[in-house]
């Protein structure tokens, strides 16, 4: 009886400890999968300046992943781009530290799991010269060793460490060119071109946006062309690209040309692709989600259109960073030259032309085209009208005082220069103003003043492609001598704009408009426009990194839409006028050329940096109209 009891006892102690077991084992499951969350292969990686670094991200299949945000500190030190969706590729620029963040969101999961990556980024290590002379052996003197006795083999000298070592000769390079005349064009905005034409492997390319809520255009625009490299070749056999480059017409100030390396593979198949919409970083001169392959970073930077001579320009090919271009088929490589376009209708828009691509080889190594035809032609020249003004001295003279006045064709690069103008005032007669046309330049006249009053001017423009506009203006005629004092225009309502946390770049905008402001205001006796105000990032003032664009727009119509942009950082705003405010027309125009004798004024905000932190914050509280120094005199006493 005892016996069988103790055997009962322990059964039911055996079952209780596996049911303790079981119970258990729940917790020590859902541990170890909360264990198995999404963590990166490193948590600190140091890279040489201009080398790379992948650095995967582990428990987590690609299948599995909905989205992948990746961002760093600071681009001037280290760049990062996707490699797929559980890899990242940073990039060293130059020494120093940055953070790499990755954030990636999990299929089935709401909140997106953040990793952050410490980055350091090192100059290469250069190997110390040798304080010992490397070609002058050093002289030893040697006991004299008795003669070999007859019969015995005299031992061949061995090389020492200080004998002199022997030299070899680099071979000169061989070049092998191909003359690329397949030139292609693509980009989110290629179909906005108003020119794109190849002929005898030139391109010839004329940007003229007419959607003025879109006009920060960098990047939507390129050119590119594939390579086949013969097999057994690899990327290391490719030295350089040449090329000439020719600024017609535009805003060519600060043009830098890149050369970016994809695959052949369409946008959105691979991460490796040429992307519809190359994403540019301005400040620093670097891509988020493209491969700059040179090892100069860009090839040229214009300050200005370059006329008939076309510039000639190469970029040396990085070897180390085409090899990270990844899944390259048949051997062909695609290269993009990348160049910053921009350009409005109605605008002075943006025109170049690209050719004599020639792809150097290290070896005798020959390159083939890639494509079989040049890009097809976009030509929309034809349904482009003249957009045109009279730029006065001023808007306001003195009774017998005489002005200039000059015609100015915006767009003349596509329309053509001043062929024919006629000059007249009022309705054909006036007894307030007097014209003259100038004889040897027709686009210029003298406009005096005769009596008090207020008179219009009007100039009817023939251009070189034969397209007809008319301007009209108008002019103040005062007997006293006018004092032009600047303007102070109040915002006190609808001041204020938000663009919100991870807005795109070049995406995010909004508007102030002063339109009501300047509307009884003779624009001829403004020089430009400073603006007073506040811009923070995230609650804190906007750094010089953290780039805002400020665009004026002077019309709603898509055919005469203006916009001339700006860089606007918290070191050029202030709250009050003695810190100086911001500036926005550069010396060389002025206010009336850019607003066009619109009465339009609108100031457009957008992001040229990635908000990944918070939202950007603009409060404008006055605009100043500043006249025209020449204009802004005080009257006499």
């Amino acid at each position: 009886m005892k016996r069988n009891f103790k055997r009962t006892l322990a059964k039911v102690m055996a079952v209780a400890l596996t049911v303790a077991l079981a119970g258990s084992a729940a917790p020590e499951a859902d541990a170890a999968k909360k264990a198995k969350a999404p963590k990166l292969s490193a948590k600190s990686v140091t890279i040489v300046k201009g080398k790379s670094k992948k650095v995967t991200i582990k428990n987590v299949k690609a299948k599995q992943v909905k989205k992948l945000a990746v961002s760093t500190s600071n681009k001037k030190i280290a760049t990062v781009k996707k490699k797929g969706k559980t890899a990242v590729n940073v990039t060293g620029k130059k020494a120093g530290n940055a953070k790499v963040t990755v954030k990636v969101t999990v299929k089935g999961k709401k909140k997106a799991t953040k990793l952050t990556l410490k980055v350091k980024v090192k100059n290469p290590t250069v190997p110390k010269a040798s304080s010992a002379p490397i070609n002058t052996p050093a002289v030893t003197t040697a006991p004299t060793a008795p003669p070999p006795a007859q019969g015995t083999p005299v031992p061949t000298p061995t090389a020492t460490a200080t004998q002199k070592p022997r030299k070899t000769k680099t071979p000169e390079p061989n070049w092998e060119v191909a003359n690329i005349k397949n030139i292609q064009v693509g980009g989110e905005g290629a179909e906005e071109l108003t020119l794109f034409k190849v002929e005898d492997g030139t391109a010839h390319l004329i940007y003229n946006k007419d959607n003025p809520d879109k006009l920060a255009c960098y990047g939507h625009v390129y050119t590119y062309f594939d390579v086949v490299l013969p097999e057994g070749a690899t990327v290391k056999d490719l030295h350089s690209v040449k090329f000439s480059f020719q600024g017609i017409a535009g805003d060519l100030a600060h043009k830098k040309i890149h050369l970016i390396a994809a695959n052949t593979k369409e946008q959105g198949t691979d991460s490796d692709a040429l992307p519809d919409e190359i994403d540019y970083n301005s400040d620093d001169g670097t891509f988020v989600n493209a491969t700059d392959v040179s090892e100069s970073g860009y090839a040229y930077s214009f300050n200005g259109p370059t006329g008939d001579t076309p510039v000639e320009d190469e970029f040396i090919i990085d070897s180390g960073k085409l090899s990270l271009v990844e899944n390259i088929e048949n051997n062909t490589i695609r290269f993009c030259l990348y160049v910053n376009l921009d350009g409005t209708q109605g605008a002075e828009n943006s025109e170049f032309k690209l050719g004599n691509i020639r792809v150097l080889t290290n070896e005798k190594v020959t390159i083939t085209e890639g494509q079989q035809k040049p890009g097809d032609t976009i030509d929309k020249t034809a349904s482009v009208q003249p957009n045109v003004l009279a730029e006065l001295d001023r808007g306001t003279i003195q009774t017998g005082q005489e002005i200039n006045a000059t015609a100015i064709v915006r767009n003349a690069s596509i329309v053509g220069g001043v062929k024919e103008a006629k000059w007249s005032v009022g309705t054909g007669t006036s007894d307030i103003l007097s014209i003259t046309p100038n004889a040897e330049d027709k686009a210029k006249a003298t406009i005096k003043a005769l009596k008090a009053g207020v008179e219009t001017v009007s100039v009817e423009i023939t251009t070189e492609k034969d397209k007809t506009a008319v301007f009209t203006t108008h002019v103040t005629v005062t007997d006293t001598k006018p004092v032009i004092e600047d303007k102070v225009l109040t915002l006190t309502t609808d001041n204020k704009v938000v663009i919100p946390k991870d807005t795109p770049i070049n995406k995010g905008s909004g508007k102030i408009d002063i339109s009501e402001l300047i509307k009884d205001v003779n624009l001829a006796d403004y020089e430009n426009l400073t603006l007073f105000g506040s811009v923070t990032y995230n609650g804190e003032p906007l750094e010089a990194a953290q780039t805002l664009t400020l665009q004026l727009v002077n019309s709603d119509n898509s055919s005469t839409g203006l916009v001339t942009v700006f860089d606007i950082t918290s070191s050029g705003m202030a709250e009050t006028e003695e810190g100086g405010g911001k500036s926005i027309i550069a010396e060389t125009t002025s206010l009336q050329t850019v607003v066009s004798g619109s009465t339009m004024l609108k100031l457009l905000f957008q992001n040229a940096a990635n908000l990944t932190e918070g939202d950007i914050e603009i409060t404008i509280d006055k605009v100043v109209l500043n006249a025209k120094k020449d204009a802004a005199e005080e009257p006499a006493e």
